[in-house]
């Protein structure tokens, strides 16, 4: 049976600690190092699974957020992760948001991602930074989902603004 993820972070901690029977420090790194690895094996593809589902199930909705996903990436690891690279088409306007939002309001991690997309895009407007503009965002979905702003240089700070949307402008699900 698969470990959970807090029993492979206690036998880590364990061997790093020394707590282990008949311990001798030097033996610490590789034991850490194997528990790690133990645990990444049991749990990994399961969890990459499910986040790679539930992704699936978010798509429709991201995009009906005015966000186009353009490429994915898998992070395999302790703490596995899916990235969805996704480019801001267009801004929706309060009242799609809020409809939207309603929608997914039964579907807690949906509504997490779209709340979170909506707060980068919010973050996004604030920030300026010279000779730098915003080309697209990173949606890390693991343990504690992340989104992380991109810029790149060039002449046109403004480059990166979209036009908004109203309701009755926005894409029909599939």
């Amino acid at each position: 049976m698969a470990k959970k993820f807090s029993e492979v972070m206690e036998e880590m901690r364990d061997a790093v600690l020394g707590r282990k029977k008949n311990h001798d420090w030097g033996g610490s790194a590789t034991d850490a190092l194997d528990a790690t690895v133990q645990g990444v094996k049991g749990f990994g593809g399961d969890t990459l699974s499910k986040t790679a589902a539930r992704f699936n199930e978010a798509t429709p909705y991201i995009i009906r957020a005015g966000y186009d996903v353009v490429e994915i990436e898998v992070g395999l690891g302790l703490s596995p992760k899916i990235v969805a690279h996704l480019e801001l088409r267009e801004l929706i306007s309060d009242e799609a948001r809020a409809e939207l939002l309603l929608e997914v309001d039964d579907k807690r991690i949906i509504s997490t991602i779209l709340n979170t997309l909506f707060r980068a895009s919010a973050a996004r407007r604030r920030l300026s930074f010279k000779r730098f503009h915003f080309t697209h965002l990173e949606l890390e979905l693991s343990i504690l989902p992340t989104v992380v702003l991109k810029f790149k240089p060039g002449a046109d700070a403004t480059a990166g603004d979209v036009p908004l949307l109203t309701a009755t402008e926005l894409p029909e699900e599939d």
